[in-house]
């Protein structure tokens, strides 16, 4: 590969991560704003560790 094409990959993986991050983020808000617990997917996305929000009181 050229230097072109790792660049560009890479650039695709950054956009990548932050759609999964916000993604993430915004699953986070909507389940907590509904008295929920959020998915485990979405915590990591999130960057949250899910055994970390154990302790967080909803409602």
């Amino acid at each position: 590969m050229t230097p072109r094409n790792n660049r560009t990959r890479s650039i695709g993986q950054r956009i990548r991560s932050m759609t999964e991050t916000f993604g993430g983020i915004a699953a986070c808000a909507a389940a907590a704003e509904a008295g929920k617990r959020p998915s485990r997917a979405a915590l990591k996305a999130a960057g949250i560790e899910p055994s970390a929000f154990d302790d967080v009181k909803l409602g």
